[in-house]
């Protein structure tokens, strides 16, 4: 990670045109969560694209595929834990203006894909270990509630005026 030399700037919520997110997807819960925000960034006439981890070897039924959702699970692992799917691949080629990583970094895979990401600005849970993997962390005090850290992370997002 350290031999990749990218360009990273800070970029405000209001002035990004297209988003990223990370999240577990695990939880079937924060699913619906995502899918709410979702339609509510793109209510905003803004682009984003949500990948969630889900930590089983097989989707659940109730959770599939949509435009601006996707998905991998375990079975797209490999024994390093470092996701192999072409749904991954393309999120980390993806040139985003903004990428947020809802997870709390006990999910070394979602960690992974935010370290390599081409996004212009990476936003996470703030943690010593991941001073590599974003331009900004943030403290959410334990917070583990996915709809809870969405708005913190945004609304910290929304008070940067780039230039």
């Amino acid at each position: 990670m350290e031999k990749l030399k990218q360009k990273r700037e800070v970029v405000g919520f209001d002035e990004a045109k297209k988003i990223g997110v990370l999240y577990d997807a695990t939880d079937s819960s924060n699913f619906e969560i995502m899918k709410a925000y979702v339609k509510n960034i793109r209510s905003q006439q803004k682009e984003i694209l949500a990948l969630g981890y889900v930590d089983k070897k097989e989707l659940p039924s109730n959770q599939y595929a949509q435009y601006g959702l996707d998905f991998f699970t375990r079975k797209h692992l490999d024994w390093k834990m470092i996701p192999h799917h072409i749904i991954v691949q393309n999120f980390i080629a993806e040139k985003f203006d903004i990428l947020i990583n809802l997870n709390n970094n006990s999910c070394f895979p979602l960690r992974y894909i935010a370290a390599l990401s081409q996004a212009r600005f990476r936003v996470g849970r703030f943690d010593r270990r991941n001073l590599m993997c974003y331009e900004m962390m943030i403290d959410t005090k334990g917070e583990t509630g996915m709809k809870t850290i969405i708005e913190e992370m945004e609304g910290y997002l929304r008070k940067i005026k780039s230039t």
